[in-house]
Order: structure tokens, then C-alpha cells, then sequence
């Protein structure tokens, strides 16, 4: 029976997981899942991962076959960051490894949210490419349902962090959850990553290399995006004919960096700032209450670009 993993990098979007999983995965006592974001736990947003995915699920050998390269370490992990908006994730994480830890990474939502919407626009599920505009249609979402294969109800229910984090907490308790804050992440990463160490009990002065990781991206082609993401029915089946998996996938993985050009964000408007204030401040008072989290900063920080830290 291969060994379980025993940390998950659960979320939230757009908070520096990518980055901080890219410098685990360079730990010598460390083992990630070969592939970040796989969702396996999130079994309530599977009608959204599934349809994207165009196939049935994976099965639990086939989820455990992605670490079969992590065996020999002192820790294995993964990463997905929609563990932390899933209701169903927490429950069945602690089931299936019921000595697991989880890692949180908390963004203020007035860099978060215009970051993710950045993101669904580059992928394609994201139809609106206005932010404002986007944001706009949040309450009309949550009543009425979001577009095909977009995660969350809301953008701002994507940032309600508080209501996502206590149901880790009431599953694993506080001593099981470490929370990187990516203010701290940004401006401090060996030491935030030291402590990440410490917190899995692994060698905390392996230092990896602080590269910047998965920094704001926007496609060249919006014809060539959706061709490799959604291809037509008959395309599939005749790819599916003469072709691996994996040669799909590789495939798939150089078209999508060729169509790619990386650029900072635009600034985020004013109107779209103050729009997103009252969230901010009820985040910063619940997240204070919650895990006495002081993030008071978040209330008048400057928008920035963007890049994963290191910055």
C-alpha cells in the first residue's frame, strides 16, 4: 500500500501556493504530488472540475500513483487551492489521512480578487474581461450561478477567508493549520518558508531557490486558448484515438506556453478598490476574532501588481 500524503496545501487562490509549492518541492525531505491542483477532495465542486476536465474523475490509485515519486521522503504533500473554498474537502482530507496537516495562505482580497479574475480571463472561463464589470455581476452569480467550469459562487465569496478557514479549524484544530500570510511571504520568504519547515518538521536551513513563480499572464491567441482547453467533440475523440495521455498533455502544456505573454496587471480602478473595502474590513475583524490574525494592513495597502513572491 503506497504512503498517503500527509500535508496539503489547501489555498486560497492567487496567494502565493504555486510559489511556495515550487520551493517544497525543491526540499530534499519533501515529496509533492507530481501534478498541483488536482481537486481530488473537493468533491462538491466536481460538477465544475469535471466538465473542465471533459472526462470521469480520477480513482483513488489513480490520485496515489501521482506521489509514487514521493515514497521515500519524510514528507509527502499537495496542492490544490479550491480544498480551501470546498465545503466537502476538509472532511475528506482528514479522513483519507487522518494525521494530515494543512497550510493556508491568506492575500489581501484588494490584490486576490483582481488577481483571480486575471486568471480566469487568461484561461477562458471568465467571459467578462472588465474588472469592474465583473465584479459587478457577483450578486447576480450568487443567485443565479456563474459561468461553466468557474470555481467559486462569487469573486468575493472566493475571499470570505474567515467562513473557509473555521471549517478547517473545527476539523483539524489550530494546532494542525499553518497559516503564511503573503504580505509576510512577499517580503520575508526564506523566513516565512522556515517556518513552513518547522511547522512540517523537516530541516528548516535547506534554502531552494527563491525564483519568482507563475507571475501575471495574458494569452497572445484567444482562438488557440480555447482550442487546447475546449476543443470540438470530434477533435477529441480522433486525439483520443492516436494519442497518449501524456503525449496530450505535454502537448497541451507547450501550446499553452507559446500562446503565452507574461505582463503586470493593470492598476486595479479606484471604483473596484472601494467596492471591495467593506469585505476587506470584515475579513480583517473576523480573521482577528477567529485566530487573533492581525491584518490590519490590508485595509489601506497599496494594489500592486501580480507576481508570485519573491517579489
Amino acid at each position: 500500500m503506497p504512503r498517503r500524503p500527509d500535508f496539503f496545501i489547501v489555498g486560497a487562490p492567487k496567494c502565493g501556493t504555486t510559489a511556495l509549492t515550487a520551493y517544497l518541492t525543491q526540499h530534499p525531505q519533501v515529496g509533492m504530488c507530481e501534478r498541483k491542483e488536482t481537486q481530488y477532495f473537493a468533491f462538491d465542486l466536481y460538477p465544475k472540475f469535471a466538465r473542465a476536465k471533459g472526462r470521469p474523475w480520477i480513482s483513488q490509485d489513480e490520485y496515489l500513483s501521482l506521489f509514487a515519486q514521493a515514497q521515500d521522503k519524510q514528507r509527502i504533500g499537495e496542492a490544490s487551492v479550491w480544498y480551501f473554498y470546498s465545503s466537502a474537502a476538509p472532511r475528506e482530507i482528514n479522513e483519507f489521512s487522518p494525521e494530515s496537516r494543512i497550510i493556508v495562505m491568506l492575500r489581501n482580497p484588494l490584490e486576490a480578487v483582481p488577481s483571480l479574475h486575471s486568471q480566469f480571463v487568461f484561461v477562458g472561463i471568465e467571459p467578462v474581461e472588465d474588472l469592474e464589470e465583473a465584479l459587478a455581476l457577483d450578486e447576480e452569480r450568487e443567485r443565479l450561478g456563474t459561468p461553466p467550469l468557474f470555481p467559486p459562487r462569487s469573486y468575493r465569496s472566493a475571499a470570505r477567508y474567515s467562513e473557509q478557514l473555521k471549517r478547517y479549524l473545527s476539523v483539524f484544530g489550530r494546532e494542525r493549520v499553518h497559516i503564511v500570510v503573503y504580505d509576510d511571504f512577499r517580503r520575508d520568504t526564506i523566513g516565512a518558508y522556515r517556518e513552513t519547515c518547522e511547522f512540517l518538521g523537516i530541516d528548516r536551513d535547506f534554502v531552494p531557490r527563491f525564483e519568482i513563480v507563475n507571475p501575471n499572464k495574458r494569452v497572445r491567441s484567444r482562438v488557440l486558448r480555447n482550442l487546447v482547453r475546449f476543443p470540438p467533440t470530434p477533435m477529441r475523440r480522433a486525439l483520443h484515438r492516436v494519442s497518449s495521455k501524456r503525449f496530450r498533455r505535454q502537448a497541451g502544456s507547450l501550446l499553452t506556453r507559446l500562446n503565452t505573454r507574461f505582463e503586470p496587471r493593470s492598476p486595479t480602478p479606484p471604483d473596484v478598490t472601494d467596492s471591495l473595502r467593506p469585505l476587506v474590513a470584515d475579513e480583517v475583524a473576523a480573521l482577528k476574532a477567529l485566530v487573533d490574525l492581525d491584518v490590519r494592513s490590508w485595509l489601506d495597502a497599496p494594489v500592486g501588481d501580480s507576481s508570485e513572491p519573491p517579489a
